[in-house]
């Protein structure tokens, strides 16, 4: 017998009572039919327009078709800020330290000037997401971390905002992988760590309960873990941009910039990135010190090797990001970027 009659029941996945099992599929999919499962979103499909629109907390977001078959996008809009409207460069500066706050005070939270309105965009992005376990508390997570990042803004702003109640995301911990050998990780911070190590050359440096420093040739890259053990954010920081962001005109010269393709200067038309793209996933923000910030947002599931296809991406996305960066500290003109070593770390 053995145990066999004292074996603990499976219990039920349920989401507000209804059965969803693993639920293990990609974020387009689990969009297309979050209308059932959340009526209370109030989901629509706009297929002429190619994006699903729903409400949370109050929230109107809305996720484009592309960005969430491989990866996850949710967005929203602040027109209340919009640095077209800002009729100083006082006022411009301050709409772009609008931008650096969210991200900076919200670690996952992308935020870019919508380039044809000038609206303020306040995003939760990834240039990974795979076939989550649980994919709909994954998304759960993503719309709250979206309200944070909207809370900031508004209370950053002087707007009326509305408190946001802690997350409660503690399932799914332990058993990280990305399909490569026998180990296991306590976190999706953990596993990611690890697969930067196995696949682009990095060595450990540190880590605390906060984050993970690795280091390859002259970059660093920092892992930080969310609060929960799916999500992480890696991030690669540049110093050297003190005096811009003291100054409101150098200031904002350096946020127009971003705003802008960076590419090549031996191969112009081979290619670019933009920081602030709403196709890319990048989250880029200065420092109230001067150190500007590029990141990428992550998932991960336990039990699962979808996670490495998901970390690829996520890693490539950064790596390019990274290689913008250098390509961009190299073309700035002293007044704007003034670090002698001119590389990031």
């Amino acid at each position: 017998m053995f145990g066999l009659f004292g074996r603990k029941k499976v219990e039920a996945n349920l989401r507000q009572g209804t059965e969803v099992g693993e639920m293990r599929v990609t974020a387009f999919d689990l969009l297309f039919d979050l209308g059932k499962l959340s009526p209370e979103f109030g989901l629509q499909r706009d297929d002429e327009l190619g994006f699903f629109s729903l409400t949370y907390h109050g929230i109107p977001v809305t996720a484009p078709y592309v960005g969430n078959v491989q990866g996850l996008s949710l967005r929203t809009t602040l027109p209340e800020c919009n640095v077209r409207r800002a009729a100083s460069t006082a006022g411009r500066a301050q709409a772009y330290r609008c931008l650096d706050h969210i991200c900076r005070t919200r670690p996952g939270a992308r935020a870019y000037f919508d380039p044809e309105s000038g609206d303020l965009v306040v995003a939760v992005e990834s240039a990974g997401f795979g076939e989550q376990l649980r994919a709909d508390t994954a998304i759960d997570i993503a719309l709250f971390m979206l309200e944070e990042a909207v809370h900031a803004a508004r209370t950053f702003l002087g707007l009326p905002a509305t408190p946001v109640s802690p997350a409660r995301a503690e399932q799914f911990g332990g058993g990280y992988h990305f399909g490569e050998g026998m180990k296991t990780y306590a976190t999706a911070r953990d596993a990611f760590a690890a697969y930067l190590v196995r696949h682009l050359s990095c060595e450990e440096v540190s880590r605390d309960g906060r984050s993970v420093l690795l280091r390859s040739g002259p970059v660093d890259y920092e892992v930080m873990g969310m609060g929960w053990p799916s999500g992480f954010m890696v991030a690669t920081t540049t110093r050297g941009f003190r005096r811009s962001v003291q100054d409101d005109g150098r200031y904002v010269r350096i946020q127009e910039r971003l705003a802008q393709p960076v590419v090549n200067p031996e191969r112009p038309g081979e290619w670019s990135w933009n920081f602030r793209d709403p196709g890319r996933t990048s989250i880029a923000y200065f420092q109230e010190d001067g150190s500007f910030v590029v990141g990428q947002y992550g998932f991960g599931s336990p039990r699962t090797d979808a996670n490495g296809a998901a970390y690829e991406l996520v890693a490539q996305a950064q790596s390019l990001s990274v290689y913008a960066m250098t390509l961009l500290t190299e073309e700035l003109p002293d007044e704007l970027y003034s670090d002698e070593a001119n590389r990031p770390n």
